[in-house]
Protein backbone atom coordinates (compact mmCIF):
# COMPACT_ATOMS: atom_id res chain seq x y z
CA UNK A 1 0.00 0.00 0.00
CA UNK A 2 2.96 2.34 0.60
CA UNK A 3 3.68 2.60 -3.13
CA UNK A 4 0.04 3.37 -3.81
CA UNK A 5 0.10 6.21 -1.27
CA UNK A 6 3.32 7.52 -2.85
CA UNK A 7 1.43 7.51 -6.16
CA UNK A 8 -1.41 9.52 -4.60
CA UNK A 9 1.13 12.06 -3.31
CA UNK A 10 2.43 12.75 -6.83
CA UNK A 11 2.53 16.38 -7.88
CA UNK A 12 0.52 15.76 -11.04
CA UNK A 13 -2.75 15.81 -9.05
CA UNK A 14 -2.48 18.42 -6.26
CA UNK A 15 -6.11 17.85 -5.21
CA UNK A 16 -5.58 14.17 -4.43
CA UNK A 17 -2.20 14.99 -2.87
CA UNK A 18 -3.86 17.53 -0.55
CA UNK A 19 -6.64 15.15 0.56
CA UNK A 20 -4.21 12.25 0.97
CA UNK A 21 -2.02 14.30 3.29
CA UNK A 22 -5.00 15.14 5.49
CA UNK A 23 -7.27 12.10 5.32
CA UNK A 24 -4.82 9.22 4.87
CA UNK A 25 -1.58 10.42 6.47
CA UNK A 26 -3.34 12.57 9.08
CA UNK A 27 -1.10 15.60 8.64
CA UNK A 28 -2.13 18.80 10.43
CA UNK A 29 -1.59 21.49 7.82
CA UNK A 30 -1.14 25.11 8.83
CA UNK A 31 -3.51 27.68 7.26
CA UNK A 32 -0.65 28.94 5.07
CA UNK A 33 -0.03 25.37 3.85
CA UNK A 34 -3.72 24.97 2.98
CA UNK A 35 -3.66 28.20 0.99
CA UNK A 36 -0.55 27.05 -0.86
CA UNK A 37 -2.22 23.74 -1.68
CA UNK A 38 -5.30 25.53 -3.01
CA UNK A 39 -3.09 27.76 -5.15
CA UNK A 40 -1.49 24.67 -6.68
CA UNK A 41 -4.91 23.13 -7.29
CA UNK A 42 -6.17 26.34 -8.90
CA UNK A 43 -3.26 26.43 -11.34
CA UNK A 44 -3.38 22.74 -12.26
CA UNK A 45 -5.83 20.77 -14.37
CA UNK A 46 -8.70 20.06 -14.20
CA UNK A 47 -9.44 23.06 -11.93
CA UNK A 48 -7.36 25.43 -14.09
CA UNK A 49 -9.24 24.44 -17.23
CA UNK A 50 -12.64 24.82 -15.56
CA UNK A 51 -11.71 28.25 -14.19
CA UNK A 52 -10.34 29.38 -17.56
CA UNK A 53 -13.81 28.90 -19.08
CA UNK A 54 -15.49 31.21 -16.56
CA UNK A 55 -16.44 34.57 -18.05
CA UNK A 56 -16.18 37.95 -16.22
CA UNK A 57 -19.84 37.74 -15.16
CA UNK A 58 -19.01 34.65 -13.09
CA UNK A 59 -20.88 32.30 -15.43
CA UNK A 60 -19.62 29.52 -17.65
CA UNK A 61 -22.19 29.30 -20.42
CA UNK A 62 -25.85 30.14 -19.88
CA UNK A 63 -27.20 33.45 -18.61
CA UNK A 64 -28.42 32.24 -15.23
CA UNK A 65 -27.74 29.46 -12.74
CA UNK A 66 -29.72 26.22 -12.96
CA UNK A 67 -29.14 22.47 -12.73
CA UNK A 68 -29.57 22.13 -16.49
CA UNK A 69 -27.87 21.48 -18.83
CA UNK A 70 -26.84 18.58 -16.60
CA UNK A 71 -23.12 18.59 -15.72
CA UNK A 72 -22.37 21.41 -18.18
CA UNK A 73 -24.20 24.27 -16.49
CA UNK A 74 -22.40 26.87 -14.37
CA UNK A 75 -23.89 25.24 -11.26
CA UNK A 76 -22.02 22.02 -11.93
CA UNK A 77 -18.71 23.77 -12.58
CA UNK A 78 -18.96 25.22 -9.07
CA UNK A 79 -19.72 21.81 -7.62
CA UNK A 80 -16.79 20.15 -9.40
CA UNK A 81 -14.45 22.93 -8.27
CA UNK A 82 -15.56 22.45 -4.65
CA UNK A 83 -14.77 18.73 -4.88
CA UNK A 84 -11.31 19.50 -6.26
CA UNK A 85 -10.48 21.61 -3.20
CA UNK A 86 -11.26 25.13 -4.42
CA UNK A 87 -12.79 27.44 -1.79
CA UNK A 88 -14.28 30.92 -1.67
CA UNK A 89 -10.72 32.24 -1.39
CA UNK A 90 -10.23 31.62 -5.10
CA UNK A 91 -10.97 34.52 -7.50
CA UNK A 92 -14.37 34.29 -9.16
CA UNK A 93 -15.98 31.96 -6.63
CA UNK A 94 -17.67 34.59 -4.43
CA UNK A 95 -19.26 36.26 -7.44
CA UNK A 96 -20.45 32.99 -8.94
CA UNK A 97 -21.89 31.68 -5.67
CA UNK A 98 -23.70 34.99 -5.14
CA UNK A 99 -25.28 34.66 -8.59
CA UNK A 100 -26.21 31.04 -7.93
CA UNK A 101 -27.99 31.92 -4.69
CA UNK A 102 -29.83 34.83 -6.33
CA UNK A 103 -30.92 32.73 -9.29
CA UNK A 104 -31.77 29.44 -7.58
CA UNK A 105 -32.62 29.73 -3.89
CA UNK A 106 -36.29 29.87 -2.96
CA UNK A 107 -37.70 31.76 0.02
CA UNK A 108 -37.94 28.52 2.04
CA UNK A 109 -34.18 27.95 1.66
CA UNK A 110 -34.38 25.20 -0.96
CA UNK A 111 -32.68 25.17 -4.36
CA UNK A 112 -35.52 23.72 -6.45
CA UNK A 113 -35.09 22.10 -9.83
CA UNK A 114 -37.12 22.82 -12.96
CA UNK A 115 -37.42 21.10 -16.29
CA UNK A 116 -37.60 17.33 -16.77
CA UNK A 117 -37.00 16.65 -13.06
CA UNK A 118 -38.69 19.33 -11.02
CA UNK A 119 -39.10 20.12 -7.36
CA UNK A 120 -36.95 19.98 -4.25
CA UNK A 121 -35.10 16.76 -5.05
CA UNK A 122 -33.17 15.64 -1.99
CA UNK A 123 -30.13 14.51 -4.04
CA UNK A 124 -29.68 17.97 -5.58
CA UNK A 125 -30.33 19.72 -2.26
CA UNK A 126 -27.62 17.59 -0.66
CA UNK A 127 -25.16 18.27 -3.47
CA UNK A 128 -25.80 22.02 -3.15
CA UNK A 129 -25.24 21.96 0.60
CA UNK A 130 -22.04 19.94 0.20
CA UNK A 131 -20.78 22.51 -2.31
CA UNK A 132 -21.51 25.48 -0.06
CA UNK A 133 -19.87 23.85 2.96
CA UNK A 134 -16.80 22.82 0.97
CA UNK A 135 -16.43 26.38 -0.31
CA UNK A 136 -16.50 27.63 3.29
CA UNK A 137 -19.96 29.19 3.52
CA UNK A 138 -21.16 27.48 6.71
CA UNK A 139 -21.98 30.79 8.45
CA UNK A 140 -23.66 32.35 5.43
CA UNK A 141 -27.41 32.97 5.87
CA UNK A 142 -28.22 31.19 2.59
CA UNK A 143 -26.43 28.05 3.80
CA UNK A 144 -28.21 28.10 7.15
CA UNK A 145 -31.56 28.47 5.38
CA UNK A 146 -30.77 25.42 3.25
CA UNK A 147 -29.77 23.39 6.33
CA UNK A 148 -33.00 24.37 8.06
CA UNK A 149 -35.01 23.40 4.99
CA UNK A 150 -33.30 20.01 4.70
CA UNK A 151 -33.57 19.04 8.34
CA UNK A 152 -37.26 20.00 8.24
CA UNK A 153 -37.84 18.19 4.93
CA UNK A 154 -36.47 14.94 6.31
CA UNK A 155 -39.07 14.71 9.04
CA UNK A 156 -41.92 15.90 6.82
CA UNK A 157 -41.12 13.74 3.82
CA UNK A 158 -38.93 10.97 5.28
CA UNK A 159 -36.43 10.96 2.37
CA UNK A 160 -39.13 10.12 -0.16
CA UNK A 161 -38.75 10.99 -3.85
CA UNK A 162 -41.55 11.33 -6.37
CA UNK A 163 -39.24 9.86 -9.03
CA UNK A 164 -38.95 6.68 -6.93
CA UNK A 165 -42.73 6.31 -6.62
CA UNK A 166 -42.58 8.09 -3.23
CA UNK A 167 -40.18 5.49 -1.83
CA UNK A 168 -37.16 6.51 0.24
CA UNK A 169 -34.18 7.35 -1.99
CA UNK A 170 -30.77 5.99 -0.90
CA UNK A 171 -29.01 8.21 -3.47
CA UNK A 172 -30.60 11.32 -2.01
CA UNK A 173 -29.97 10.19 1.56
CA UNK A 174 -26.30 9.55 0.77
CA UNK A 175 -25.91 13.05 -0.72
CA UNK A 176 -27.51 14.61 2.35
CA UNK A 177 -25.31 12.71 4.83
CA UNK A 178 -22.22 13.42 2.71
CA UNK A 179 -23.02 17.12 2.92
CA UNK A 180 -23.72 17.17 6.66
CA UNK A 181 -20.45 15.30 7.30
CA UNK A 182 -18.70 18.56 6.40
CA UNK A 183 -20.15 20.30 9.46
CA UNK A 184 -17.87 20.60 12.53
CA UNK A 185 -19.11 18.53 15.48
CA UNK A 186 -19.69 21.67 17.56
CA UNK A 187 -21.87 23.14 14.81
CA UNK A 188 -24.41 20.31 14.69
CA UNK A 189 -27.77 21.22 16.13
CA UNK A 190 -30.20 18.72 17.61
CA UNK A 191 -32.13 18.67 14.33
CA UNK A 192 -28.96 17.97 12.35
CA UNK A 193 -28.01 15.11 14.68
CA UNK A 194 -31.51 13.65 14.42
CA UNK A 195 -31.33 13.90 10.64
CA UNK A 196 -27.95 12.16 10.50
CA UNK A 197 -29.14 9.43 12.84
CA UNK A 198 -32.29 8.80 10.85
CA UNK A 199 -30.44 8.82 7.53
CA UNK A 200 -27.57 6.55 8.52
CA UNK A 201 -29.92 4.12 10.25
CA UNK A 202 -31.85 3.70 6.99
CA UNK A 203 -28.72 3.23 4.85
CA UNK A 204 -27.25 0.69 7.29
CA UNK A 205 -30.46 -1.31 7.62
CA UNK A 206 -30.20 -2.71 4.08
CA UNK A 207 -27.64 -4.77 2.20
CA UNK A 208 -25.48 -2.05 0.64
CA UNK A 209 -23.79 -4.31 -1.91
CA UNK A 210 -27.07 -5.75 -3.16
CA UNK A 211 -28.81 -2.36 -2.87
CA UNK A 212 -31.95 -4.01 -1.56
CA UNK A 213 -33.47 -0.67 -0.62
CA UNK A 214 -37.21 -0.34 -1.32
CA UNK A 215 -37.76 0.14 -5.06
CA UNK A 216 -40.18 -0.73 -7.83
CA UNK A 217 -37.63 -0.85 -10.65
CA UNK A 218 -34.45 -2.79 -11.38
CA UNK A 219 -31.32 -1.95 -9.40
CA UNK A 220 -29.21 0.69 -11.14
CA UNK A 221 -26.43 -0.80 -13.24
CA UNK A 222 -24.20 2.01 -11.98
CA UNK A 223 -24.46 0.88 -8.35
CA UNK A 224 -21.36 -1.39 -8.32
CA UNK A 225 -19.30 0.96 -10.53
CA UNK A 226 -16.83 3.24 -8.74
CA UNK A 227 -16.30 6.73 -10.16
CA UNK A 228 -15.42 10.36 -9.55
CA UNK A 229 -17.09 12.77 -9.66
CA UNK A 230 -20.54 11.38 -9.13
CA UNK A 231 -23.57 13.38 -10.18
CA UNK A 232 -26.98 12.82 -8.64
CA UNK A 233 -26.33 9.05 -8.67
CA UNK A 234 -24.44 7.15 -5.99
CA UNK A 235 -22.57 3.85 -5.70
CA UNK A 236 -21.30 1.37 -3.14
CA UNK A 237 -18.05 3.26 -2.59
CA UNK A 238 -19.69 6.66 -2.09
CA UNK A 239 -22.30 5.37 0.34
CA UNK A 240 -19.70 3.40 2.31
CA UNK A 241 -17.38 6.41 2.44
CA UNK A 242 -20.27 8.58 3.57
CA UNK A 243 -21.28 6.18 6.36
CA UNK A 244 -17.71 5.81 7.60
CA UNK A 245 -17.24 9.60 7.59
CA UNK A 246 -20.44 9.83 9.63
CA UNK A 247 -18.85 7.63 12.29
CA UNK A 248 -20.66 4.38 11.53
CA UNK A 249 -18.93 1.21 12.68
CA UNK A 250 -17.66 -1.66 10.57
CA UNK A 251 -19.35 -3.89 13.14
CA UNK A 252 -22.56 -3.32 11.21
CA UNK A 253 -22.82 -6.38 8.97
CA UNK A 254 -24.06 -4.47 5.91
CA UNK A 255 -21.27 -1.89 6.11
CA UNK A 256 -18.65 -4.55 6.77
CA UNK A 257 -19.81 -6.45 3.69
CA UNK A 258 -19.57 -3.27 1.61
CA UNK A 259 -16.06 -2.57 2.90
CA UNK A 260 -15.02 -6.09 1.92
CA UNK A 261 -16.51 -5.51 -1.53
CA UNK A 262 -14.44 -2.31 -1.90
CA UNK A 263 -11.30 -4.05 -0.66
CA UNK A 264 -11.72 -6.98 -3.03
CA UNK A 265 -12.07 -4.73 -6.08
CA UNK A 266 -8.52 -3.39 -5.76
CA UNK A 267 -6.09 -3.95 -8.60
CA UNK A 268 -2.50 -5.05 -8.22
CA UNK A 269 -0.50 -2.45 -6.31
CA UNK A 270 -3.46 -1.23 -4.22
CA UNK A 271 -5.06 0.82 -6.97
CA UNK A 272 -8.70 1.05 -8.02
CA UNK A 273 -10.09 1.63 -11.50
CA UNK A 274 -12.39 4.41 -12.70
CA UNK A 275 -15.39 2.34 -13.74
CA UNK A 276 -17.96 5.13 -14.03
CA UNK A 277 -17.21 8.51 -15.58
CA UNK A 278 -19.01 11.71 -16.53
CA UNK A 279 -16.31 12.44 -19.13
CA UNK A 280 -17.82 13.76 -22.33
CA UNK A 281 -20.79 15.14 -20.38
CA UNK A 282 -18.75 17.73 -18.45
CA UNK A 283 -17.01 20.80 -19.83
CA UNK A 284 -13.67 19.41 -18.63
CA UNK A 285 -12.90 15.71 -18.27
CA UNK A 286 -11.41 14.23 -15.09
CA UNK A 287 -9.05 11.24 -15.41
CA UNK A 288 -9.79 8.37 -17.79
CA UNK A 289 -12.44 5.69 -17.63
CA UNK A 290 -11.32 2.08 -17.17
CA UNK A 291 -7.85 3.18 -16.02
CA UNK A 292 -6.35 3.21 -12.50
CA UNK A 293 -7.76 6.32 -10.82
CA UNK A 294 -6.09 8.43 -8.17
CA UNK A 295 -9.47 9.76 -7.08
CA UNK A 296 -11.11 6.36 -6.69
CA UNK A 297 -7.98 4.93 -5.05
CA UNK A 298 -7.84 7.82 -2.56
CA UNK A 299 -11.53 7.36 -1.67
CA UNK A 300 -11.19 3.58 -1.30
CA UNK A 301 -8.04 3.65 0.85
CA UNK A 302 -9.36 6.50 2.99
CA UNK A 303 -12.62 4.62 3.62
CA UNK A 304 -10.92 1.32 4.42
CA UNK A 305 -8.42 2.97 6.77
CA UNK A 306 -10.87 5.22 8.55
CA UNK A 307 -13.23 2.31 9.15
CA UNK A 308 -10.26 0.28 10.46
CA UNK A 309 -11.04 -2.45 7.95
CA UNK A 310 -7.33 -2.23 7.12
CA UNK A 311 -4.38 -0.47 8.73
CA UNK A 312 -1.21 1.16 7.44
Amino acid sequence: MEKSIEWLLGEDNPSVRFYTLIDILGEKLQPSDVLNCEDLIRHSDPAASILSLQDPSGMWQEGNFAYNPLYRASYWQLYFLSLLGITKNSPGIEKAVGSMVNDMQALNGAFPSSGRYSGNLICLQGITLEMLLRFGYFDAPFTQRLIDFLTDLVFRNDFRCKYRQQLKCPWGIAKLVKALNNLPLNARSENILKTLNKATKFLLSHDIVEANYPRKKEKSRQWPLFGFPRGFQSDILEISQTLVDAGCSKQNANLKNALKYIHDKKLEGWKWKMEFSLNGRMLVDIEKKNKPSKWVTYLAIKTLLKSKFISL
